[in-house]
């Protein structure tokens, strides 16, 4: 337990989320891309970049700032730490590129099936990471209340500062551009193939929220796990699971069909 605690950090799960955003936009824009792309230039991959470069990465370097022991769950109190903690959103570029690039490979070579459970997966597991180690990545409490054993609960979390800056801040700032993308990319598709693709994410969705809460169920009633991990641990990390799932499928409605736009 304390290998995790010590070495999951919000830092190393932000590539996960720059992946699965990259790659649920090239799946958005599935009947936009020109395929193969062998190019590193198109407007789609720019308007990536800058979405990563230009609002993602700002706005997660001023939340490392503001709580540099919480994105590093504990590990360090301030960024003058470890001075290196301020190259890491340097890794979210080249995250975005390299995704980008297996997406439309992925895209060329598999369909948008294979897209859509790279992107679903990668969602999945840094969504269930979060509810199922709340004790560290969600912790309300202060670096010296963590390094004293000082127990939180869940809820608690919600009323925090980290809280508010890194998810409400961070959704107010990066929400409408990322949305705006999936929205507008999305559309110009038939409505068939617009009711197919929601379906798909639907199904992914729904899939690994019954694996991975079927296969937590079974660790704990084989006893392998530390004793802090109960069955109502589930219950966190499957609602955080389905409703960041719902916010991020529902927009997808909002996109016009070929149909509505002729």
């Amino acid at each position: 337990h304390y290998f995790i605690q010590s070495n999951l950090s919000m830092l190393f799960l932000e590539p996960l989320w720059v992946h699965a955003s990259v790659s649920y936009l090239v799946a958005c824009a599935r009947h936009r891309l020109p395929l193969p792309d062998n190019t590193w230039s198109n407007s789609y991959l720019t308007a990536i970049l800058v979405l990563i470069s230009g609002v993602f990465t700002p706005v997660e370097n001023w939340v490392l700032h503001q709580h540099t022991a919480w994105e590093t769950t504990f590990t360090t109190r301030t960024i003058s730490g470890n001075p290196a903690l301020a190259l890491a959103p340097l890794l979210h570029l080249a995250t975005a590129l390299i995704s980008y690039r297996v997406s439309v490979y992925q895209l060329a070579t598999h369909g948008v099936g294979a897209v859509v459970k790279s992107s679903m997966w990668t969602f999945s597991v840094f969504f269930v990471t979060q509810g199922m180690f709340y004790d560290t990545l969600m912790y309300s409490g202060t670096y010296e209340e963590f390094h004293a054993g000082e127990p939180k609960d869940f809820f608690s979390f919600f009323y925090t500062d980290q809280f508010r800056d890194a998810y409400l801040v961070f959704f107010a700032v990066f929400g409408p551009a990322f949305y705006y993308l999936c929205v507008s990319w999305n559309s110009g598709a038939t409505k068939d193939d617009k009711c197919s693709f929601i379906k798909s994410l639907v199904r992914e969705a729904v899939v690994h929220g019954a694996v991975f809460g079927a296969g937590y169920l079974v660790l704990c009633a084989s006893g392998v796990l530390p004793p802090q991990y109960e069955v109502e641990r589930a219950g966190y990390f499957l609602g955080m699971h389905f409703v960041f799932h719902l916010l991020l499928i529902l927009p997808l409605c909002l996109s016009s069909t070929k149909q509505n736009q002729e």
